[in-house]
């Protein structure tokens, strides 16, 4: 039997330091939705072009960060969904204003927002959500992250039926990781136990995973891979049913 879902993949690609990666990635998936943490506002135009899609941006910090391309500091840069199907896109900022773009210094600077886009295919509504959640050191929960999760929590319970990807900079079997997956289903395998790329990340190899896709009971999830080589956190690929 022919099945009716879409192949999504979510990554965090880390300003522009894996392009080549990365789109050699996409172009070897064909993804039906693409999620993006860590886009650069420049690169947009770039990934239509490559993808064939169009889709929606939401800057969350200026790049200020040691360490990247002098070009590129002083840059814009947030999460993206792009999509091959017409989105309707909702945008809800959890901890800081669209009015201020702050600068992200160490990683934990910048507004948090979760991106949602709608669409239906042969007559099924799909929903998806990306977002970037807030850095701790060593993903040890502080009283920041606790203030944003119950903020995200409350956004994303608008959504009565969603798939939330991302970052979320909290490792799985903790608090923050937990407080989701007592909402949402955990999709991310147990057979893995790291999002972290070993030989892209700055830190090498951390057995952490942060990188996440979630479902509400609406959505049938498979063929679930972590894969490395893409940037420094590993790119998530799914296979997503509707169901109901």
């Amino acid at each position: 039997m022919k099945r009716t879902g879409i192949k999504i993949v979510s990554v965090n690609i880390e300003m522009n330091r894996h392009i080549e990666a990365v789109s050699s990635f996409l172009k070897r998936e064909q993804p039906d939705a693409v999620c993006f943490q860590e886009l650069l506002e420049q690169d947009i135009p770039y990934f239509e072009t490559l993808l064939g899609m169009t889709g929606k941006f939401v800057p969350t910090a200026i790049l200020a960060c040691p360490g990247f391309d002098a070009e590129v500091m002083g840059e814009p840069f947030g999460v993206a969904m792009f999509s091959r199907f017409e989105m309707t896109y909702d945008v809800a900022y959890y901890s800081g204003e669209p009015s201020s773009l702050p600068r992200c210094v160490e990683g934990r600077e910048g507004n948090k927002v979760l991106l949602r886009g709608t669409f239906s295919k042969n007559g099924k509504d799909f929903t998806l959500g990306v977002t970037h959640f807030t850095w701790t050191p060593d993903g040890v929960a502080d009283e920041a992250q606790r203030s944003d999760i119950n903020a995200f929590l409350s956004v994303a319970a608008e959504s009565p039926e969603i798939i939330l990807c991302g970052d979320f900079n909290a490792p799985r079997g903790r608090e923050i990781w937990g407080k989701i997956a007592e909402r949402y289903h955990d999709n991310i395998p147990l057979s893995y136990d790291s999002s972290i790329d070993p030989h892209l990340h700055r830190a090498g190899h951390l057995r952490y995973v942060v990188d996440g896709l979630f479902s509400t009971g609406g959505y049938l999830v498979s063929d679930v891979l972590l894969v490395e080589g893409i940037s420094d956190h590993k790119a998530i690929v799914g296979f997503i049913e509707r169901v109901g």
